[in-house]
């Protein structure tokens, strides 16, 4: 009989495991992701609040140039400051429908909805306060405005605030501390 062929020895080839990630390192991923997004968090938010005031002051001067040119164009104009930091609008010209008139004032529930926390007060520019933002600005047919807040008006929400400088000729200056 026949003796049973000896048959090659087989190699053992590695096996490779697939191109994925272990459970290991994605759950270590995940715990670095969560730390570093702990740390970034708060700063992140203090940042959406100081661009909200930013903002707001913006509005604020876009508001009082879009009154001031009504006003230069012939119209009766008045923006009333409310000692929480909204405003409103008041004009006679033809087609200032009460819509109009919305677009250029900021009712309390907007800025609550807006900028939630923020104030409103008069100071100078070492930061003393003076007053509250309550005033009417009337413009004339120059463009000069009367019953401006003597000081710089600042809105701040905690640690953030932004402010405007209103003179009397009608000119909006934001950040007048910080202007160079």
């Amino acid at each position: 009989m026949n003796a049973p062929a000896a048959s090659a020895p087989r190699s053992r080839v590695p096996c490779r495991r697939g191109g994925g990630f272990t459970l290991l390192e994605l759950l270590v991923v995940i715990v670095i992701v969560a730390i570093i997004g702990t740390l970034a968090l708060p700063s992140f938010l203090a940042s959406i609040r100081s661009q909200h005031d930013t903002d707001l002051v913006t509005k604020l001067a876009q508001d009082i140039a879009w009154a001031r040119g009504d006003a230069i164009a012939g119209w009766t104009v008045s923006l009333t400051l409310n000692a929480d930091g909204s405003w409103s609008v008041a004009d006679n010209a033809p087609g200032a429908t009460s819509a109009a008139l919305a677009e250029h004032s900021l009712s309390t529930a907007q800025l609550n909805a807006d900028a939630p926390g923020a104030s409103c007060a008069v100071s100078d520019c070492a930061g003393s306060t003076s007053s509250s933002c309550a005033a009417t600005l009337s413009f004339d047919a120059m463009g000069m405005v009367s019953g401006a807040p003597a000081g710089v008006l600042s809105y701040a929400n905690g640690a953030t605030h932004s402010s405007l400088q209103i003179f009397s000729s009608g000119v909006v200056v934001e950040n007048p501390c910080h202007a160079s």
